[in-house]
């Protein structure tokens, strides 16, 4: 199928039909429209290697698969969508809200409690978001010495949560 006259004719005949085949899987007709117009696109770019008796039957092939692929997709973009209002309405719920203001008065109780050197590398790392190498060289210690000041911090952290929550 490599005359363009052909293919017009095939465009024309065909085009309607197949939006009413795509319409019963995908409900948008705007969707539809481009469904059709994406199979007659792939059939365009093949025609060299597609028998002309076997055209029509490729077309609502391809149809088929694109909208299959379109419905794929939207249930994917359905489950995201409600993933996101969940973890929105989540982190923004009152008692997430009251959790983030407990952490933060946990974390400034405990920058205050560790004081220096443990506190100033707590801080350098978590609130700063150095890197251990970072505070490392700027501290002059090792990197072995800013790990333990940090597993120090933490244990500390899990103490005062410990005792808060009893």
């Amino acid at each position: 199928m490599t005359d363009i006259s052909e293919f017009d004719h095939l465009f024309r005949t065909c085009y309607e039909p197949l939006f009413h085949f795509a319409r019963q899987f995908v409900s948008d007709e705007e969707e539809c429209h481009d469904i059709v117009s994406a199979a007659f696109e792939s059939v365009w770019d093949s025609r060299a290697t597609i028998e002309s008796d076997k055209v029509r039957c490729l077309l609502y092939t391809v149809v088929k698969n694109k909208a299959i692929d379109y419905l794929r997709k939207a249930v994917r973009h359905r489950s995201y969508l409600q993933y996101v209002s969940a973890m929105g309405d989540y982190m923004t719920s009152p008692e997430r809200l009251g959790e983030h203001d407990d952490e933060q008065r946990i974390i400034r109780q405990v920058l205050d409690e560790l004081g220096s050197p443990t506190g100033d590398i707590l801080r350098a790392c978590y609130i700063e978001e150095k890197k251990y190498r970072e505070v490392a060289e700027e501290m002059n210690i090792s990197i072995a010495t800013v790990k333990k000041h940090i597993v120090k911090a933490l244990k500390h952290i899990r103490e005062v949560k410990k005792t808060l929550k009893t």
